[in-house]
């Protein structure tokens, strides 16, 4: 082999540094091809985990994007079960409200009037159990809007 070398490169060199250039030069060719198969594995291995982390990244954004529509979906009924609610007491509150001023225009007019031709002259009222029922109806109100609050 060191003979092919010598005449390969054209060099008349000594018998120890051809039989040496004859031994290193496959030595390194075959490290090189070693190399080289190391180097395509190591590509391969690593686009092959790049490819398996993009995939768990996916599933990761999947499995959050899905718990965060869960949570807005339960957040919407929660707050349409509350606005039920609040139209439902709004509701109570009006018609409640309605009842007692309906219920004090009632005894406002059962109130007699002043007789006929005469400003002055009113009819005797007992304004005590009209006081009394306008009160009782004030109290009753509260009490009902005591109540309202309790349910909130």
């Amino acid at each position: 082999m060191g003979f092919l070398v010598s005449i390969a490169l054209g060099w008349k060199w000594p018998g120890w540094a051809a039989r040496l250039f004859g031994w290193i030069v496959p030595v390194l060719v075959a490290l090189a091809a070693v190399t080289a198969v190391f180097a395509m594995i190591y590509r391969k291995g690593e686009t092959a985990r790049g490819a398996k982390v993009e995939l768990q990244a996916e599933k990761a954004h999947a499995k959050s994007v899905a718990t965060a529509r869960a949570d807005e979906r339960q957040a919407q009924a929660t707050v349409d079960a509350i606005g039920e609610r609040v139209a439902a007491a709004d509701d109570k509150t009006d018609i409640l409200v309605r009842t007692k001023i309906r219920e004090m225009h009632d005894a406002l007019d059962a109130t007699p009037g002043t007789l006929a031709g005469n400003s002055r002259s009113a009819a005797p009222v007992d304004a005590d159990s009209m006081r009394d029922h306008l009160n009782a109806l004030i109290v009753d109100a509260d009490r009902s809007a005591d109540a309202a609050d309790t349910e909130r």
